[in-house]
């Protein structure tokens, strides 16, 4: 199985494949060229029919800016490596050309140049669960130890603090989602609502405030971890912080906790 670090990526939402892939992709581009003047983006197939409401262009032009970047929308093509193709050029002070890229958004906010899943090492030595549980009887480990000999766990905090602050940012918000459905914030309202339920009530309430707030933070552009879509990065947050707030679950257990969600994950995958 791959890293761990392949399924939990952070990054804006809505959507991994439209909004942190092309994202990722302008970052990497605009590196190669600092120096261009202005920039054309064309975009393919699934990339081209839905990006608008994926916000595609926009993730595209908070890289490059708005005022020096020209999107190109071809829904009818669809390149034959992937659906989600994009075409980066560069151009100078003058429209000079300066240089092209094509590059595809594969899913989970990975990027690829021919389309296909990147080559990255295999960190563990086992495709299912009970290749692991076995495993984990043998040398009388935790799950979470394989994890810790294959990649470390320390990363996984970056991950829970960047979940924590979209979960709390998300509660504290009001108001309509942008996009065409004009569809109403719920988080906080459930929010409050759930504080004063007796406890069973209060439980899934709260449970649902959380995942709320980080998935409207996700339909509103906030930065969220992948989990392993940016559509699902509202459960293991509201998860974990329940655990937090509710069994004082210490910051290393919370790491373990998903370290293991992450090795689940992973065997789905």
């Amino acid at each position: 199985m791959k890293s761990l670090k392949e399924l939990f990526r952070i990054g804006h939402g809505p959507s991994s494949s439209h909004t942190m892939g092309p994202f990722r992709a302008a970052e990497l581009f605009l590196e190669r060229h600092p120096e261009a003047a202005t920039f054309e983006v064309t975009l393919f197939g699934s990339l081209a029919a839905t990006g608008r409401g994926h916000f595609t262009d926009t993730a595209i032009t908070t890289v490059f800016g708005e005022n020096r970047t020209r999107i190109i929308w071809v829904p009818e093509r669809c390149l034959p490596a992937h659906p989600n193709g994009m075409l980066f050029t560069a151009l100078d002070e003058k429209g000079g050309f300066l240089d092209k890229w094509q590059v595809f958004s594969i899913g989970g906010g990975a990027i690829s140049e021919d389309g296909r899943q990147e080559n990255t090492p295999e960190l563990y030595p086992y495709a299912t669960m009970e290749e692991m549980l076995s495993l984990c009887d043998e040398r009388g480990n935790h799950l979470w130890h394989l994890v810790e000999n294959a990649e470390g766990t320390d990363w996984l905090a970056e991950c829970i603090a960047v979940m924590f602050n979209t979960l709390k940012t998300g509660l504290t918000r009001e108001g309509v989602l942008p996009g065409g459905l004009r569809l109403v914030r719920k988080a906080r309202e459930v929010f409050l609502k759930a504080r004063n339920q007796r406890k069973e009530i209060r439980r899934t309430g709260l449970l649902s405030a959380y995942a709320y707030a980080v998935a409207e933070e996700n339909a509103s552009l906030g930065t969220i971890v992948t989990a392993p879509t940016c559509g699902s990065s509202g459960v293991l947050p509201a998860v974990l912080y329940h655990l937090k707030q509710s069994y004082r679950c210490t910051d290393v257990e919370l790491r373990r906790a998903l370290a293991v969600a992450g090795l689940v994950g992973n065997v789905v995958k």
